[in-house]
């Protein structure tokens, strides 16, 4: 049985739609794969994460007898130019249905590069993440649990629990925001502050120094190399390989205030030839800034209980990209992501009062 991690752009072939439609199934173009095979299909852009985890069920299927293909391929020209060509059975075991599988976290698993074509996985650890992704992966600080039995803090330890992969230490986690707080050292987001009990303790964790990068067995010195930071900040932090450091990402926001506080007219002119509208570029780190997005989001998740984070975001987007046309994607994800998360994870709160909790 081999592994694979294959790519998929709506722009060509909306696979999602034929899972849906096909109860389950869908029919890729191939005749790479074998019966009993395990495919993981990544979404590219604007998504960049593993959305389905799919079983290959037949293979060297011709045309005649393949499922029904062409309301799903947005490329027509396409498909009719592959008409020809074997299909595999593919079925659906599991969706992810968040960013669990990004291409960050792909990344800091072992995978090189962007998923641009069918690739076999090879990597044990990249294998391993991406069959046990919640295993490795905490929810709140991209971290897994470490032995505690050690005086000493250690990290990047190579550990062989069916296959090796790289240790993060969570007794680590807790002596830096014990050292630290939990106020974001970039921004100065506090959530405690903003939410209240719900807040409280809830922080994201940044190495300095990505554990991925140094591959082997280090004792980790907390106060220098770990910073807590608020999870907008963390993503920015990653926005580029090797990361940015804290002061650049401090630089970069007192550059955008400085920008957006000089008055107009003191602005310096560019020649006349180079004058074109630019539309601002506005963002949006918190929800509970807009109350229009706030109640849209709410009466989203009424009518899917917050479960289609996808779905969720996709609306909010077509809604709001005008207002916030400095957001990306991947910004949208997750900023609604968090908040999502934020109120669906208060249990003192029923179904029936999730919208006027905020939204009210």
């Amino acid at each position: 049985m081999k592994y694979w991690i294959v790519p998929s752009n709506d722009s060509t072939f909306r696979i999602g739609d034929a899972i849906k439609a096909q109860g389950g199934m869908a029919d890729w173009r191939t005749d790479r794969f074998s019966v009993g095979d395990t495919v993981f299909i990544y979404k590219t852009k604007p998504e960049l994460c593993v959305r389905y985890r799919m079983e290959v069920i037949k293979t060297k299927i011709i045309f005649d007898e393949a499922l029904e293909q062409e309301p799903f391929w947005t490329d027509k020209d396409t498909y009719y130019q592959g008409i020809v060509s074997y299909y595999a059975r593919l079925k659906l075991t599991e969706e992810y249905t968040d960013d669990i599988l990004s291409l960050h976290h792909l990344h800091e698993h072992g995978y090189q590069g962007d998923p641009r074509s069918v690739r076999e996985v090879k990597d044990k650890e990249l294998l391993e993440f991406l069959l046990h992704p919640h295993q490795l992966v905490n929810e709140d600080v991209y971290d897994v649990d470490y032995p505690e039995d050690d005086e000493a803090l250690y990290e990047g330890a190579l550990m062989t629990v069916k296959a090796n992969r790289y240790e993060r230490n969570q007794r680590a986690r807790r002596e830096c925001v014990a050292l630290k707080g939990y106020k974001c050292l970039v921004c100065g987001k506090d959530f405690e502050a903003s939410y209240g009990e719900i807040g409280k303790g809830f922080i994201h964790v940044h190495h300095l120094t990505p554990i991925a990068s140094i591959g082997k067995e280090y004792q980790l010195d907390v106060a220098n190399d770990l910073v807590p930071v608020c999870p907008n900040c963390h993503y920015m932090l990653h926005r580029k390989n090797p990361p940015y450091t804290i002061e650049e990402l401090k630089a970069i926001i007192d550059q955008k205030k400085s920008t957006d506080g000089v008055p107009a007219g003191k602005r310096q002119k560019k020649p006349a030839r180079e004058w074109r509208f630019v539309p601002p570029l506005t963002m949006i780190t918190d929800v509970n800034d807009d109350e229009e997005l706030r109640r849209l989001i709410h009466n989203l998740m009424e009518i899917d209980g917050g479960t289609m984070m996808r779905n969720i975001t996709s609306v909010c987007i077509k809604q709001f990209q005008e207002r916030y046309a400095g957001m990306q994607p991947n910004d949208w994800r997750h900023l609604i992501d968090d908040y999502v998360r934020t109120v669906t994870g208060n249990p003192e709160l029923q179904e029936d009062e999730i919208f006027y909790w905020k939204a009210g």
